[in-house]
């Protein structure tokens, strides 16, 4: 399924003529949507579906051979992205039904144009959700790559420095420690620990106690840099010096500060690939 600003690509499902007529002539009048394919049936909606992989399905439910419903099921279990399902009906009864199978919207026949203008208008803006959430997480990985802080860092940063250079923002990170907010190298970092409801961020000038879980440091901290290494730590993969074995099968990561992290065998193997 392709992620865009329009037109979106639309298949029209219906075993009854006129009503995929109607329904062609009224998606004609949106130039938001393109319909690039009328079936009337079941069996050949799936073949459409899986070769053309369009963004929309208007689908109809009662259809002779393979049903709407029957159609969406094999459609949620299959390997292809699954498009937005609109189902077209004139049995209001099937509604529960459809949306266990993560129906988009529900149009019962006779549906006026105004419905249908609401439901079209809440796909388009569907669309734009899922574009917009695909563009932040690019950029948060572009940024991780590059800065090894994460968007949601970035902007606390921002949000917490004055007279900061870019380049220093980039290689730092903001974190509020006791009432006072604080910016700490990131390559200053030696390791992190959780300690209950607070951090305890290990740094070559002293330790920070921080107010903050460890899922949310993960978040602002780029995991190929600082990876965790057990349940509650997390390192500075600059900063490790050898990882060696230990007795019960789990490893112990020495860091260049002189002191040991438990590794845990979860997170071994990806500590190893990391490390490369």
């Amino acid at each position: 399924m392709s992620y865009k600003h329009g037109p979106f690509n639309a298949v029209v499902v219906d075993d009854e003529p006129l009503a995929r007529e109607g329904l062609l002539l009224r998606l004609a009048n949106d130039t938001r949507f393109v319909v690039i394919a009328e079936c009337a049936s079941g069996y050949e909606a799936l073949v459409v579906i899986t070769e053309q992989q369009p963004d929309i399905v208007f689908l109809d439910i009662e259809m002779p051979g393979s049903t709407g419903l029957e159609l969406a099921q094999t459609l949620n279990s299959s390997d292809i992205s699954l498009p937005k399902i609109v189902f077209v009906t004139a049995f209001k009864e099937f509604a529960l039904n459809a949306f266990e199978f993560q129906a988009f919207d529900y149009l019962l026949k006779p549906f006026s144009d105004e419905r249908l203008g609401t439901c079209l208008d809440k796909l388009v803006e569907s669309f734009c959700i899922q574009d917009l959430a695909k563009q932040h997480q690019k950029l948060n990985e572009l940024l991780n790559r590059k800065t090894g802080n994460s968007i949601d860092g970035f902007i606390q940063n921002l949000e917490v420095s004055q007279g900061a250079s870019l380049a220093e923002l980039q290689q730092t990170i903001s974190m509020k420690s006791g009432s006072q907010w604080i910016r700490i190298k990131l390559d200053n970092i030696v390791w992190i620990e959780a300690a209950g409801d607070y951090m305890c961020v290990h740094t070559l000038d002293g330790t920070h106690i921080i107010r903050k879980t460890l899922k949310q440091l993960e978040q602002e901290l780029n995991a190929a840099l600082f990876p965790r290494v057990n349940r509650s730590a997390i390192i500075n993969l600059s900063k490790l010096k050898s990882l060696t074995p230990n007795s019960n099968g789990e490893y112990v990561a020495d860091l260049e500060s002189g002191e040991q992290v438990k590794v845990s065998r979860k997170y071994k193997f990806k500590l190893d690939e990391l490390s490369k």
